[in-house]
């Protein structure tokens, strides 16, 4: 098979319907603290097909994809990792030689970042939300050893993202006892962009580990609620920078991603966007 065109600098991307500045940020701080000649640039597209077949007549390096096109992306690829496959999204694509690989790195942020704190295997784990975050967050950590229970406001939503993995549903947010669980995990819209939001207000204990996918503020309501009861607490940041740092190690082979030169453009960008 031919090698695939190449660019100087070596191009990787990110597709979405609206382009954002967090990725383009975290991965050119990654590059460049790695001393690669990389560049990452975001496009906003519509045009799904085209996008993806773009990846190999531009010999794209790796692109990230980002809503609404994780699913859509997934006819338009050659090989799909098991992990996405169950996963039913791609987040990322990478570029060997021509052939297009979807992988979903959400799951590796959830799991990576819980880790950061403690072990995962053989805890009980509160997931708040049915949607694509949560999904990737109910496979990653069920299958890093957890028995994760599915709480949201939508029934039939839960009940079938329990379903689908095997996982138990634990009925709507009310729902939710502390005294049942080891950790937490908010993967609900619930607490972004709203400082005094906290999805489960009222029902936290000072034993949760608790972990908030919502990353705008950094410290949301439900963080700030569990750190002044004494609960270990996981900001949204530490999942969205270790799910970037799989990207940066599929796209550039390195063992280990520069994440604190990353998280320091990512906080930089947070800051100048609030």
């Amino acid at each position: 098979m031919p090698s695939s065109p190449r660019s100087i600098p070596t191009l990787c991307g990110s597709i979405m319907g609206e382009p954002f500045t967090f990725n383009v940020r975290i991965h050119n701080a990654a590059y460049r603290a790695l001393g690669v000649d990389y560049t990452f640039v975001c496009f906003g597209v519509q045009d799904v097909p085209g996008a993806v077949q773009s990846i190999r007549a531009l010999g794209v390096r790796g692109m990230n994809v980002s809503m609404p096109h994780k699913q859509a992306v997934i006819p338009h690829l050659d090989h799909l990792d098991e992990t996405a496959r169950a996963i039913g999204a791609v987040n990322t694509i990478n570029n060997l030689d021509g052939v297009l690989t979807g992988y979903n790195t959400d799951c590796i942020g959830a799991v990576r970042a819980f880790q950061e704190v403690t072990e995962v295997a053989g805890k009980r784990i509160a997931l708040l939300g049915a949607g694509g975050a949560a999904r990737a967050m109910a496979y990653g950590l069920r299958e890093a050893g957890a028995s994760v229970t599915v709480f949201n406001r939508t029934a039939a939503r839960g009940e079938e993202l329990a379903a689908s993995l095997g996982l138990r549903f634990g009925g709507g947010l009310a729902d939710f006892r502390a005294a049942d669980f080891d950790m937490l995990a908010n993967a609900t819209a619930a607490g972004f962009r709203a400082p005094d939001v906290n999805p489960v207000a009222g029902q936290l204990a000072a034993h949760l580990i608790v972990m908030d996918a919502a990353f705008i503020p950094v410290r949301s309501k439900l963080i700030r609620d569990a750190d002044a009861l004494g609960c270990r607490t996981i900001d949204g940041t530490r999942m969205m920078l270790h799910q970037a740092c799989a990207q940066v190690e599929f796209y550039t082979g390195c063992a280990r991603a520069p994440i604190e030169a990353m998280e320091t453009a990512l906080l930089e960008e947070i800051a100048r966007l609030s």
